[in-house]
């Protein structure tokens, strides 16, 4: 086994296995990074509220839709309740309410 020396690189390196990797890497995850990030970002406060409940509730949007009509009323319910106990909690603090999009 020998030591690549200063100026010399590794046969990995001097491949471009470990880049070739890491890039492969970084493409795979930027994209997904990316648009996750877009799809918040252009989320209402109200559409994001609703996401993060529902996350805590261990649910998604699909899987809400695919339900039975009487199961999602429930999780409608217990959504609306949630909802309006984060208002009131909030209602003393200022901008809380104000969605300050421009």
């Amino acid at each position: 086994m020998s030591v690549a020396g200063i100026g010399q690189a590794s046969n990995l390196f001097a491949s471009g296995a470990v880049g070739a990797a890491t890039s492969l890497a970084g493409a795979a995850a930027k994209p997904d990074a990316k648009a996750e990030f877009l799809k918040w970002a252009h989320m209402t406060p109200a559409e994001r509220m609703r996401a993060n409940l529902l996350s805590s509730m261990g649910l998604t949007e699909d899987q809400v839709a695919a339900m039975s009509p009487e199961d999602r009323k429930k999780v409608e319910d217990k959504l609306r309740e949630l909802i309006e106990q984060k208002v009131k909690e909030n209602v003393e603090r200022p901008g809380q309410l104000v969605d300050r999009k421009v």
